[in-house]
């Protein structure tokens, strides 16, 4: 029933709830700088009222629960806009960095060196005989070729720093979700749904892991029985009992309580690039590295990727790819216009087939067509010329066996005095090279070839001015480099004779077959195809750029939609600090009038 120490209980939950009220908002400003901390308030209902004389009568305020100010849809829109930041951001920074390897602005960069290095042809073709010419030709020809080497270089160095990365995010990664399922387990024990009862710091901790978390790697989060409080807050939602972090389209990383750790493996492909696999409950570990695209890892994924057993080929991979495309026909159009220039021997590079393969199906970008095969007196003067048929199934034994075959290549019906009288051919097997020498060596033979659209001597390096394969191994002949008097400018042995400088340096105006895959081959001219791989990282970079400026634009504007919700305003704070005062101290007064009243009936009864 009534009475005056109902009264004062009714006064005395006033003033425990008003202190309560005090308590939060101290605890708001104290946290307001903290970005992942959400604004509590002190949810209060009135207590349930008495019957007293047929009336009901209040008993004062009853403290509900201290509820966050969170809503978890703006959260979800909010942690993936800064993934997609991060991403593009991680994508940016590193394609900024690859096309700073690509220069060619004031007199620098490979498309500079390769005009350097047809001049250098062009004025061998005026002086032939001048050893000088010959010298610059090969100092021009280094500088290309080292700057070559070093742009793939450091692409390859930027990859391996992109694979690093990633490592060092995983572990975060790791660290991150084996955080949040503590965490979950936690919540387990300390809150009851039923009785509101909720642990809003642990809340606050996971939501910052998890925003993290989703910046390094994405993926998405199920929250189960998400409630809204329009009594606390008409954009609350929140207080979910169930958790799963999702991640590579189908991996809970995190289930409840459970943490299921990603691994790191690099030493089963031969650059030795980082792999993830996913570890689950039957520890087996499944490979979802291409299954990652979001976040920070995606990005590092999409540049570094090395397209390892049929996975999908990143940015950096691809420039490299289009780099030691470039490279190779670089390489091939020049060895099979060389190639032509006469000397007393013909070797190949060390090759990679058996004699009796056929040379459609080896690797090597061989074409249907003839070759000739053109033998000099030491005048210089055509002796002998044989024409060598290659068609699908032509393999280098049939090759070896047509050059060294008894025919009547000059029509003269004279059997001393073909090409096979001067010259032999063998391939040999063990050291996989093929050579054509002169069969009495003290005369001073000279044998040239002329490619009619085979591809015969620059694929398989026949007398090669460059060496190697690739941007990777690109070089000048050793013989050349260490003495390039040795250069041959000419076509024939003969005293003024400079046809192979002319035709060099007529090659920058020609198509070159360029290639990774002999079954894809694109033909353009090389200073083309240098201006689009240099093009398609320049146009990579921009588009990245525009694409985190949008990004970034649409992050900033949802996280201030979010800190709007939950961010705690001091302004506000302040406010509400002097309301729930004046409610204590109101309360405290009509405590103090309860006792006074007391006091009276006390002396009453004296």
């Amino acid at each position: 029933m009534g009475g005056i120490l109902s009264s004062l209980n009714t006064s005395y939950t006033g003033l425990q709830a008003h202190q309560l009220m005090v308590d939060v908002t101290g605890n708001n400003i104290s946290n307001a700088s903290d970005e992942f901390y959400s604004r509590q308030r002190v949810i209060a209902k009135p207590e349930k009222p008495i019957s007293y004389q047929d009336k009901n009568i209040g008993r004062g305020v009853e403290v509900e629960s201290i509820q966050r100010i969170h809503n978890e849809f703006v959260f979800s829109r909010y942690s993936k806009a800064a993934q997609e930041n991060e991403f593009y951001d991680t994508e940016f920074a590193n394609l900024r960095e690859a096309s700073a390897y690509f220069p060619d602005v004031d007199g620098v960069g490979i498309y500079n060196d390769l005009e350097q290095y047809f001049n250098a042809w062009k004025d061998l073709a005026k002086n032939p005989k001048d050893p000088a010419q010959k010298q610059v030709l090969a100092k021009n020809t280094e500088v290309l070729v080292n700057n070559i080497r070093d742009t793939r270089s450091k692409l390859s160095t930027l990859q391996q720093k992109a694979s690093e990365e990633l490592k060092s995010t995983i572990k975060e990664v790791n660290n991150l979700g084996s955080q949040i399922a503590k965490i979950n387990q936690r919540l387990k024990e300390m809150e009851d749904a039923k009785i509101l009862k909720q642990a809003n710091e642990l809340r606050d901790r996971r939501d910052q892991l998890e925003f993290h978390l989703k910046e390094l790697i994405g993926g998405n989060v199920s929250k189960s029985n998400i409630k809204t409080n329009s009594l606390n807050d008409k954009k609350v939602a929140d207080f979910d009992d169930g958790y799963v972090l999702n991640i590579a389209h189908g991996f809970n990383i995190v289930d409840g309580t459970i943490f299921h750790p990603l691994v790191i493996e690099n030493q089963n492909n031969s650059e030795y690039l980082n792999r993830i696999y996913f570890r689950g409950y039957d520890f087996k570990d499944v490979d979802i590295t291409d299954k990652l695209d979001q976040g920070k890892t995606g990005a590092l994924i999409g540049l570094y990727n090395s397209g390892y057993d049929g996975t999908k080929t990143g940015k950096l991979q691809n420039y490299i790819n289009l780099l030691d495309s470039f490279a190779k026909g670089f390489i091939e159009a020049n060895n099979a216009i060389y190639a032509q220039s006469a000397s007393h021997e013909i070797e190949s590079t060390q090759l990679e087939f058996e004699n009796d393969e056929a040379l459609k199906d080896t690797n090597y970008n061989i074409k249907n067509g003839t070759i000739d095969l053109i033998a000099y007196n030491t005048d210089g003067k055509e002796i002998a010329k044989k024409t060598i048929k290659i068609n699908d199934i032509t393999t280098m034994k049939d090759i070896v066996n047509a050059i060294n075959a008894n025919t009547d290549d000059n029509k003269d019906n004279n059997a001393t005095n073909d090409f096979d009288d001067y010259f032999q051919a063998y391939f040999d097997n063990d050291s996989k090279k093929f050579y054509i020498q002169a069969k009495e060596p003290s005369k001073g033979f000279y044998v040239s070839l002329k490619d009619n659209g085979t591809n015969f001597t620059g694929a398989l390096g026949l007398n090669a001015f460059f060496e190697g394969n690739n941007a990777q191994n690109i070089r000048l002949s050793t013989k050349y480099k260490n003495d390039p008097t040795y250069i041959r400018p000419w076509l024939a042995p003969i005293s003024g004779n400079f046809d192979v400088a002319n035709m060099m340096q007529q090659l920058q105006y020609e198509k070159v077959d360029f290639y990774n895959n002999k079954f894809n081959i694109q033909q353009m001219k090389l200073s083309e195809f240098y201006q689009y791989v240099s093009g398609k990282v320049a146009t990579d970079t921009e588009k990245s750029q525009q694409t985190l400026d949008t990004k970034k634009s649409v992050f900033e504007a949802i996280k201030k939609e979010y800190l709007a919700i939950s961010q705690v305003s001091i302004d506000e704070e302040m406010v509400n600090l002097i309301k729930f005062q004046g409610g204590y101290a109101a309360n405290a007064k009509v405590i103090t009038a309860i006792d006074r009243m007391i006091d009276t009936l006390l002396s009453i009864k004296q």
